[in-house]
């Protein structure tokens, strides 16, 4: 079965988390290939194993829709039908998107799989790990967030053969068009906790199920998906205005006005007729 590994770099080499599920793909004799997401300059992540691609992003950047769309067309050119990630951040965050353009459901909490005449199933532990649960997967693409530690990590010699593909995206300094923006309506800012995490906002400032829970008359989401921890900091609102280019993300069903288009394009166009 055709798979692809989200990898993800830590100390400018793959994570443990990237390691442990290559060893099990491995293990099941899948036809493996890894593409890598990150912003370090010079990592040391090629592998002897499988093919591996380097998404680059700008230092800090945020928006990763960019890289999940590249991964979408490498899925899709090469009919890859099993995508693996850690259950990290970004790798959730790729999986999300990727989950829109694929038309498949995630797997999460997964900490056992099994590929067997072309059907991929899971064991998955809910409950702080106190329950199991099977499933089996029917959708055309299989995709699985994988828990760490849940396998050994594979042995491996790392070195520099891999294609880098560089994608622009959003900078820090954009956030001063949310700031103008703000400054205009008498409004506060909040942030997800990937701005947060990023160092681009203090922890005071982050809404969602690790941060604050806000319920103001007007909240305006400015290129967030709305995943389900950030709706429940915000869900509660009044009126919610949604800005988001990809139409089908989740904010638009908590949103009351909803604008299908680029945060970049539409904030300044807001700033320029307040």
């Amino acid at each position: 079965m055709k798979t692809l590994i989200i990898g993800e770099i830590i100390n400018n080499n793959l994570s443990s988390g990237t390691l442990e599920i290559l060893g099990k793909a491995k293990s099941l004799d899948l036809d493996v290939q890894v593409v890598t997401v990150g912003s370090d300059e010079n990592p040391s992540i090629g592998l002897d194993l499988c093919k591996q691609t380097y998404l680059k992003r700008q230092n800090n950047s945020l928006n990763l829709s960019k890289a999940a769309t590249k991964i979408s067309e490498i899925i899709k050119n090469e009919e890859i039908t099993l995508i693996l990630g850690s259950s990290t951040y970004m790798c959730r965050d790729l999986i999300s998107f990727l989950s829109v353009d694929l038309n498949s459901s995630p797997v999460s909490n997964v900490i056992d799989f099994d590929v067997a005449s072309g059907n991929v199933s899971t064991v998955n532990s809910i409950n702080g790990g106190e329950s199991l649960y099977k499933t089996k997967i029917n959708s055309d693409q299989a995709l699985l967030l994988i828990r760490p530690k849940a396998f050994d990590p594979v042995e491996v010699n790392f070195n520099d053969d891999f294609e880098t593909i560089d994608r622009g995206m959003v900078d820090k300094e954009n956030l001063e068009l949310i700031e103008t923006l703000a400054s205009k309506l008498n409004a506060a800012i909040g942030g997800t906790r990937a701005i947060v995490d990023a160092g681009w906002m203090p922890y005071s400032q982050q809404v969602g199920q690790t941060g604050k829970t806000v319920k103001p008359d007007v909240y305006i989401a400015c290129g967030i998906s709305g995943a389900t921890q950030h709706q429940v900091g915000m869900k509660d609102s009044k009126f919610v205005i949604a800005i988001n280019k990809d139409e089908e993300a989740p904010i638009f069903q908590l949103a009351d006005l909803g604008i299908v288009g680029d945060t970049l394009s539409v904030i300044p166009k807001l700033n320029d007729n307040i």
